[in-house]
Order: C-alpha cells, then sequence, then structure tokens
C-alpha cells in the first residue's frame, strides 16, 4: 500500500498541561482516521464544511504531521522530512483554484519549474514539459509560448494540472478539481481526471458532488466532525440515504429517484443506480407489467 493513515488524529490547538489537568476537552480536526488508499484506485474523500477534508489532504504528503498516529508512504512515516521531500516527488497535490497559483511568462517556464528543480537536464525538462501537455490535451507547440495569464480559465487550470504531471507523480491528490468551472469545462475536466487514473495513476478527490462520486470512484471515504462516518463502494456508502441525510450530505441523484420510485411501490433492487440503469430496470419493470 502507498499511503496508510494508522490511527491519525490531528489538532490545530494542543491543550497546555494546565488546561489537561483542568479537564479541558481537547477539539480533533481529525481524529483516529485509519484507511489505507491503495495502488491504481480512485478514492472519493466527501463531508460537509468544516468534515476535516482539507486537512486530512494535507496530511498526504507530509505538509502536516498528525498530533497522533503515523501516516505511512511505502512503509515509511511522512512525519520524517526527508521521507516527505522524497513522497512529495511521488504525490501530486492539486488544491483548488490552481490557476491562481501560475507565475510564469510562458506555459513552458511554468511547467517546467517542477522538473528543473529536479535538476534535471534541459533535454529532460523539454519532455517532461511535452509529457505533462500531452496529459491534459493541449498541444506542446500551441501553448508552449503563450502566457498562462491569456488563456480561458479551463486551459489555465490544465496548464496547472500539467506542472503537477510534469514531476511523474504515482498518486494525484485533488481538492475540488472542477470548483468554478462552467458545465462543459467541468465536465471536459472530470472526463480528463478519468483518462488519467484509466493510465495507472492513483487518484485522491475531494469532492462535494455524489453524481460525481458515483460515477468515478472505485471507494468513497466519508468525514464528519473529523471522524470517518462510512467508507466503502460507492454502492455501499450511498446505499445508507439516511445516515448521509443526517450529516448533511446527499446520494447521487439517480439513487435519490431511486430510493423515492421504491417507496412508492416500484420493486427496484436495492442497488446503486446511474441515470442510465434506472431508467433501464424503470422500463424493463413497466414492460412486465
Amino acid at each position: 500500500m502507498a499511503l496508510v493513515f494508522d490511527h491519525v488524529s490531528y489538532t490545530y490547538a494542543p491543550l497546555t498541561k494546565r488546561q489537561i489537568k483542568e479537564g479541558q476537552e481537547q477539539l480533533w480536526a481529525l481524529e483516529d482516521i485509519s484507511f489505507e488508499i491503495e495502488d491504481g484506485e480512485f478514492l472519493a474523500i466527501a463531508g460537509h464544511t468544516g468534515s476535516g477534508k482539507s486537512t486530512l489532504v494535507l496530511h498526504l504528503n507530509g505538509v502536516m504531521n498528525p498530533t497522533k498516529g503515523k501516516v505511512l508512504w511505502n512503509g515509511q512515516d511522512l512525519a520524517d522530512k526527508k521521507v516527505a521531500d522524497q513522497a512529495r516527488g511521488d504525490i501530486g497535490v492539486v488544491f483548488q483554484y490552481p490557476e491562481h497559483q501560475l507565475f510564469a511568462a510562458t506555459v513552458y517556464e511554468d511547467i517546467a519549474f517542477g522538473p528543473r528543480n529536479l535538476g534535471l537536464s534541459a533535454d529532460e525538462v523539454e519532455e517532461r514539459v511535452k509529457e505533462g501537455l500531452e496529459l491534459v490535451e493541449l498541444d506542446y507547440d500551441v501553448f508552449k509560448d503563450r502566457s498562462p495569464f491569456e488563456l480561458s480559465g479551463g486551459q489555465q487550470r490544465r496548464v496547472a494540472f500539467a506542472g503537477v504531471l510534469a514531476m511523474r507523480p504515482t498518486t494525484l491528490v485533488l481538492d475540488e478539481p472542477v470548483a468554478g468551472l462552467d458545465p462543459a469545462s467541468r465536465n471536459d475536466f472530470l472526463d480528463l481526471i478519468n483518462k488519467l487514473h484509466e493510465r495507472g495513476i492513483t487518484i485522491v478527490m475531494v469532492s462535494h458532488n455524489m453524481n460525481d462520486i458515483a460515477r468515478l470512484a472505485d471507494r468513497v471515504l466519508v468525514l464528519n466532525g473529523g471522524k470517518i462516518a462510512g467508507f466503502g463502494t460507492p454502492e455501499e456508502v450511498f446505499s445508507h440515504a439516511a445516515k448521509l441525510r443526517e450529516i448533511g450530505l446527499g446520494v447521487p441523484d439517480a439513487q435519490l429517484m431511486a430510493n423515492e420510485l421504491r417507496e412508492m411501490g416500484l420493486p427496484l433492487e436495492e442497488r446503486l443506480y446511474s441515470p442510465e440503469r434506472l431508467a433501464n430496470a424503470v422500463a424493463a419493470l413497466l414492460e412486465g407489467r
């Protein structure tokens, strides 16, 4: 397993000895989190605002270290600075609105920044830039000399992604990667992320959109109040609609409709429904009447 959370707890404000003596209760941003990220999987992380998602993301490559417990990368503790430095070449993190971090005069220079810091030769850097642009489906010759600030919002985000991909990570951590995009760009980006996963990159994606999670993820980790509130396949997680509703989350639209149709008496199977699967199931039941 490339990444393992072993009973991880984190607080932004550790109690002093006096506070502990006075019996004050520690407030945890994350509390006793244990799970493994499997190589090559697509893991979605869901939860309402303040559930601990962003704090967890910052633990994935050693930007933050647990107050208690360990985060292990290939069996090594990310609290070790040398291990964390190595891991950051293997685990690429893309935060919300990554285009805000573009800074160079040209697309080429922006993407080349990371590979150059690895001490690669000019030829190797150029190869990485070409590779990064190819992965995000932007033409090298068309975009390399353009200013990133003259591009559309969707193109800027692709350039920001290319800069991370040029480091050749095996794991890509995405924090709300389609936030702020128009519907067409949003769908294109989700398709791009899925293609990266199909190439063998492990994807960890924070998202509030249950439809996206149901369509793309192999497993879902649900956080609530810094604790794990659910963990399993989309089918397993979204079968607990009432529990999700209690913590402020919904289920995919097709699943919600299936649940409502079942409550109305339609004998639909207890399973995870995509829009297509639900339409086919309803059509089959109506034909059989």
